[in-house]
C-alpha cells in the first residue's frame, strides 16, 4: 500500500506543478488512467483465482506444511521461514538435512518418484502429524549439457524428479484438501517455463510441464472436485544460488545475470502461503516480459533464445577452459 500511496502522491503533484496546461494534464490524466486499469485488473485476477472467496485469516496451528526438497537449497530456506513462524512443517527429500532443523520441522526420507515410497512416507506423516495442509513441490534436479551429449538416464532423471514427482504426491495429499475443501499447493516452476535456451532442454521442458500441470490442476480442482477454497500457487524464479547452477556461478564474472539469494525466493512462497491465495509468482518481477515471449514475432522470439544460449555457452566454454585436464 504504501508504494501505491507513494504514485499517487507523485501523480498529484506533477499535475499541480502542470499548472493548466491542457496537454500536461491529458498525459497526466492518461498515465493515472492507465494506473487505475492495471489495479482494476489485478485485483479481478486475484477475485478469479480464487473463486470469488474472501481470503480467510493465515493459521498457523491449523496448518501442516509439506515441503519435497527440502534438505537444502530453497526448501531449506522455505522450511526454517515457516518454523520461525511457528509453522509446523514436514520436510520429504532422499537426503537427510546437513543441518540441526529446529523441534518443528520434521524429516522423511523418500524417493518422490516413487510411488511407493511417497505412499509409505505420507502415511507415517498422517499417523504422527495428521492431514498436510499445504504441499510444496520443490524438489528438482538441473542437469548440464545438450541433448546428445547428457546421457538417458540424466535425462530421465529430470523429468521424474521435476514433473512426475508432482503427480505422486498430489494424488497422495489433494483428496484430503478436496474433503475439507482446504488446503494451498503450490508448484516450484521457472522462467525456464516459458523460454528455452540450448544445453538445459530437458530442464526447460520440465518446467514448461510443472506450469501445464499447475494450470490443469487448478481446473480440475475448481470444476471436478469442486474445492473452491483449495489454493493452487505457481512460482518462477530466475537464477537462484544453490547448488543446482554452481557450475554457472563458478563462472565467476562471465555470468553476468542476476543471481539471488534463497531467501528472497523463500520470502514469495512464504508470503503466498500466508497470505492463503492462489497466483503466480515471477521472481525477479523485472523479467516479467518473459511470460509474454509466445505472443512476440518469431524474429524476436529467436533473438531472445539466442541471446541466452550464447551466454550459456559462453560460460561453459570459460568454465572447461580454466577446468585442469586429467
Amino acid at each position: 500500500m504504501g508504494g501505491d500511496s507513494d504514485f499517487l502522491t507523485q501523480v498529484t503533484q506533477s499535475y499541480r506543478a502542470a499548472g493548466w496546461s491542457p496537454a500536461a494534464k491529458g498525459m497526466l490524466c492518461a498515465l493515472f488512467g492507465c494506473y487505475a486499469l492495471e489495479k482494476a485488473s489485478s485485483l479481478l485476477s486475484q477475485y478469479v483465482l480464487n473463486n470469488w472467496h474472501s481470503i480467510e485469516p493465515w493459521n498457523s496451528r491449523q496448518e501442516l506444511v509439506l515441503i519435497t526438497g527440502g534438505s537444502s537449497g530453497i526448501g531449506r530456506r522455505i522450511a526454517e521461514d515457516l518454523s520461525e513462524r511457528g509453522v509446523k512443517v514436514v520436510i520429504v527429500d532422499i537426503q537427510e538435512p546437513q543441518w540441526n532443523p529446529p523441534s518443528n520441522i520434521y524429516f522423511y526420507e523418500a524417493d518422490v518418484t516413487s510411488s511407493e515410497r511417497v505412499k509409505a512416507a505420507a502415511e507415517a506423516i498422517r499417523e504422527q502429524h495428521g492431514h498436510p495442509t499445504v504441499l510444496v513441490n520443490n524438489a528438482g534436479v538441473f542437469f548440464n549439457g545438450t541433448i546428445l551429449e547428457e546421457p538417458e538416464s540424466m535425462i530421465q532423471k529430470s523429468f521424474k524428479v521435476n514433473i512426475l514427482a508432482h503427480f505422486l504426491t498430489v494424488k497422495e495429499f489433494l483428496p484430503k484438501m478436496v474433503q475439507q475443501n482446504h488446503g494451498h499447493i503450490i508448484t516450484m516452476a521457472s522462467m525456464a517455463s516459458f523460454i528455452t535456451v540450448g544445453e538445459m532442454v530437458d530442464y526447460a521442458c520440465t518446467k514448461a510441464s510443472a506450469l501445464a500441470f499447475h494450470e490443469g490442476l487448478s481446473q480440475e480442482i475448481r470444476h471436478w472436485h469442486r474445492a473452491d477454497k483449495v489454493r493452487t500457487s505457481i512460482v518462477h524464479p530466475l537464477w537462484v544460488h544453490t547448488p543446482l547452477i554452481r557450475n554457472l556461478i563458478d563462472a565467476g564474472g562471465s555470468f553476468d545475470q542476476p543471481i539471488m539469494d534463497t531467501g528472497v525466493v523463500s520470502g514469495a512462497v512464504v508470503k503466498q502461503i500466508i497470505a492463503k491465495k492462489s497466483g503466480s509468482v515471477i521472481l525477479p518481477a523485472s523479467v516479467s516480459f518473459a511470460t509474454l515471449i509466445r505472443s512476440f514475432p518469431s524474429w524476436l522470439q529467436e533473438w531472445l533464445r539466442s541471446k541466452f544460449s550464447a551466454k550459456v555457452k559462453r560460460v561453459r566454454d570459460e568454465f572447461w577452459s580454466r577446468k585442469p585436464s586429467l
